[in-house]
């Protein structure tokens, strides 16, 4: 009887061993940061950082979360196979003038999780800053 135990919790533990944990997702980025340069005041910017599964499970994004209300990030919310692509869009509003650097964190099923993405550049200056200011 303590035979057949033993090889009963044996049998279970190598099984659990085994069995993928869908963990192992691996997603490469195109590009990890993004320079929009100069933009105009008050005018949206997007970009998209594409990426590949490169792992051998699906890959999940299960959230994307942003340093500021100004950067708003959308993705698929739907599981990638392995080699399959996606994206995230990144809107930014300029609706403050100087320079920006904002990073966007990607959560994802892979060891490596999170994974930061950075987009940076200048929102140039109104030429009637105050007015504009005031209005805000």
């Amino acid at each position: 009887m303590k035979n057949i135990l033993f090889n009963l919790v044996l049998f279970i533990l190598t099984s659990c061993s085994s069995t993928p944990t869908g963990s192992d997702a691996i997603v490469h980025f195109n590009d990890l940061d993004y320079n929009f340069a100069s933009i105009s005041y008050m005018e949206n910017a997007e970009h998209n950082f594409e990426f590949i599964n490169t792992g051998g499970y699906p890959l999940v994004i299960y959230d994307v979360k942003t340093s500021c209300g100004c950067t708003v990030p959308e993705w698929t919310k739907k599981p990638i196979k392995p080699g399959g692509t996606g994206e995230i869009k990144i809107k930014y509003d300029a609706d403050f003038p100087g320079v920006f650097h904002k990073t966007i964190k990607v959560y994802y099923n892979g060891k490596d999780s999170p994974k930061e993405l950075s987009i940076r550049g200048e929102v140039e200056y109104p030429d009637d800053l105050e007015g504009t200011l005031d209005e805000k």
